[in-house]
């Protein structure tokens, strides 16, 4: 039979209270097997449910022994009996029988069932075989409880670990694919981005050409336009001297025609005075043969006839004169006047066709002109959008080229990966393997402790029945963390 150690029974119940909660359990359900427990299933589970919940709250898990008041206080509100401050404080004074300030789940199962303490630290345990058996029976439970847990563990890891691999593999396949397909058009926009730049440079070329044509045509429409319009002047020139020519032509025959007028005033004034003077000797030779007058009188006038006769009046002689003086003048500027006027037509006739030929001349230069300066610009304009276009060109292929070479190395990068993916995924398919052979061990180990654990449940015990449904349990619970694949093989 177990004995507690310690001098007395308080140091019999702190030595029990000092072992693990498991134990403090075991050791309660022992004592009390045929009272509370052998013909009630639902109690064993409430001693198995409270003792988890001793192991949770506590900090030392499984090695733990005793809880403090608010673990012990969170220990209620888990079980649904959850006390004010002050009750709680005085349902400790009332549990705490080692006067500690902390509670063993001994010390909360004495004062829960009612029983008393100094009778349970004395309640019989195993006998030495049964206990040899049953630590026996334990440590294979717990052995295979521990391959299981690390079985199940490593497999579920493993599991987890190949479906990533497998999905990192597939990943990285894809992006492999894609970066490749972008390397392929990363590629083909290079080489299309070359085409292009060739294009614009060709074009760039063209245009410039096409500038320098159009500078040089409209540089020489600017020389023919000034040479026409120097020579429009020159004959503008001409032309104010041939109208310089015509008025002095029209002067010319002015004055031509005011000295034919100052001739005809002459004659006429001649003609009046040569009336006159007819009519004067007429009159004196009527009077000197008029017998009627007196003699002195007749005599007069044939003395005035006679001088008349041998000398014209004054104003007649002067009035001859005038008109000499201007029919001469007259026949003067008649020859003047047509003089003047056969170089006026001459220059006209020379200046009228060159000079509406060098108006014509102007005006088709200046079209000319404005045609080239046009096409000048348009050229200029041409060339400029080819130098962008062809810089654009430039800066896509760079683009390209860094955007390809970009793309190899993303395409190589993923091919490694791809390749890392490839060996971590079959790394995890071996480990996963692995794992499935550890999980077949573990169903072993389990074979074994369940055969262990049946034979001794089918001896007959006078004690330590509590121990063997607690095993018992503690193998059921190891069942439900293994694959259910393995656990149709352990109920077999």
């Amino acid at each position: 039979m177990s004995e507690l150690p310690g001098a007395n029974d308080m140091d019999k119940l702190k030595a029990l209270s000092a072992k693990t909660f498991k134990e403090q359990a075991v050791w309660f359900m022992n004592g009390y097997w045929g009272e509370l427990f052998e013909k009630d299933e639902k109690s064993c589970e409430t001693l198995w449910t409270w003792t988890q919940i001793f192991i949770e709250l506590s900090p030392k898990k499984k090695k733990g022994c005793e809880l403090n008041e608010f673990d012990a206080h969170r220990f209620l509100e888990r079980i649904d009996e959850t006390l004010s401050v002050k009750d709680m404080r005085e349902f400790l004074r009332s549990v705490d029988i080692d006067f500690n300030k902390m509670v063993s789940l001994t010390e909360y199962l004495v004062s829960k069932y009612k029983v008393p303490w100094k009778e349970l630290i004395h309640k019989p345990q195993d006998d030495e075989k049964a206990k040899k058996e049953r630590e026996e029976a334990q440590e294979a439970v717990e052995e295979a409880k521990a391959a299981a847990d690390e079985a199940k563990s490593t497999a579920d890891k493993a599991r987890e670990e190949e479906k990533n691999a497998v999905m990192a593999a597939k990943a990285a396949a894809e992006r492999e694919m894609i970066a490749k397909a972008d390397e392929k058009e990363a590629k083909a926009k290079e080489s299309e981005s070359e085409k292009r730049k060739k294009e614009a440079e060709e074009a760039e070329a063209q245009a410039k050409a096409t500038e320098k044509q159009a500078i040089a045509t409209e540089e020489k429409a600017i020389v023919e336009e000034n040479e026409a319009k120097v020579k429009e002047a020159e004959l503008v020139e001409a032309e104010l001297q041939a109208k310089k020519k015509a008025n002095e032509s029209k002067m010319a025959e002015a004055e031509s025609k005011k000295a034919a007028a100052e001739v005809r005033a002459a004659l006429d004034k001649v003609l009046s005075e040569e009336k006159k003077y007819k009519d004067k000797m007429a009159s004196l030779a009527k009077e000197s043969k008029n017998e009627s007058v007196g003699i002195v009188k007749r005599n007069k006038a044939a003395n005035q006839l006679a001088q008349l006769k041998n000398k014209p009046t004054l104003a007649l002689q002067t009035a001859k004169v005038t008109l000499s003086a201007a029919e001469k003048k007259a026949s003067k500027a008649a020859r003047k006047a047509e003089n003047a006027a056969k170089r006026a037509k001459e220059a006209a006739d020379n200046i009228s066709a060159a000079r509406a030929a060098a108006e014509e001349a102007r005006k088709s230069a200046e079209a000319s002109r404005a045609t080239a300066e046009a096409d000048r610009k348009r050229a200029v304009a041409d060339r400029e959008a080819a130098e962008k276009a062809r810089a654009a060109a430039n800066d896509a292929l760079i683009a390209a080229v860094d955007a390809r070479k970009k793309a190899e190395a993303a395409a190589r990068a993923a091919e490694e990966a791809r390749k890392e993916a490839d060996d971590a995924k079959a790394a995890a398919q071996a480990a996963r393997k692995a794992s499935d052979e550890a999980l077949e061990a573990a169903q072993k180990a389990f074979d074994e402790a369940e055969a262990k654990l049946k034979e001794l449940m089918a001896k007959p015990r006078g004690s330590g029945q509590g121990a063997v449904w607690w095993l018992n349990r503690e193998f059921e619970e190891a069942k439900k963390y293994m694959p259910k694949s393995k656990l149709k093989k352990l109920r077999k």
